[in-house]
């Protein structure tokens, strides 16, 4: 799954459009800072832990707490295999893609 459907998935109980894109733009600049070398894998790791548990607690009250956790923990596992999938990708992109006259 992409990133940006991780982030949808994240988002699905949000109905408040501005949540919606404070939440979005927040977990893509968290993206940005890893792509670019600026933070290191627990700074991102431990930001996008809190901003799942904010949103599970929010979206599922049904939860206890532990499960809150655990569901955030397994959400952020999810997001930093994406952040790394997507970073590798665009590495290559800008690798290869000049090599092969496609646009970066």
């Amino acid at each position: 799954m992409s990133l940006q459907a991780k982030i949808l998935n994240l988002l699905s109980g949000i109905t408040d459009p501005t949540m919606r894109i404070d939440i979005a733009s927040t977990i893509n600049y968290l993206f940005s800072l890893y792509c670019g070398g600026h933070a290191n894998e627990n700074e991102i790791r431990d930001a996008l832990y809190e901003i799942c548990l904010d949103v599970v607690g929010a979206t599922h009250p049904e939860l206890t707490e532990e499960e809150v956790r655990k569901k955030s923990r397994t959400m952020v596992e999810e997001f930093m295999r994406a952040f790394k999938l997507e970073s590798a990708m665009r590495r290559m992109f800008s690798r290869f893609g000049r090599r092969a006259g496609l646009p970066i």
